[in-house]
């Protein structure tokens, strides 16, 4: 089986680290169903002053989808925006993490 992983970055705004820990550690049973549906297998999350580095792991690839983002996605997105860097539309601003090489033979590569 073919792994899919991802890694990026994103931004918080001054003073909203311990409402964006909160919510994380109390992450919405739909939305982890949802991850869960689509093939998520891992995530992690790591936050350095207002820097959040995030990981995933999926069984399907990145991007192939071009269905717009679902209901649950928009609600969280709306719940996360007074305290990130996000675009117009609510989205995360987010910066991808380049591979430069893997030395598995089960990573594909994500570019």
């Amino acid at each position: 089986m073919t792994v899919h992983r991802r890694v990026w970055t994103m931004e918080l705004l001054d003073g909203a680290e311990a409402a964006y820990e909160k919510a994380h550690a109390e992450v919405w049973p739909e939305l982890l169903a949802q991850m869960r549906e689509s093939g998520v297998r891992r995530f992690f999350l790591h936050r350095t002053g207002r820097t959040i580095y995030a990981f995933q792991e999926r069984d399907t690839p990145f991007g192939q989808s071009s269905l717009p983002p679902s209901e649950i996605s928009r609600r969280w997105w709306a719940a996360m925006e007074p305290l990130m860097v996000t675009h117009a539309d609510g989205r995360p601003v987010h910066t991808e993490l380049r591979e430069v090489f893997a030395l598995d033979t089960t990573l594909e590569n994500t570019e």
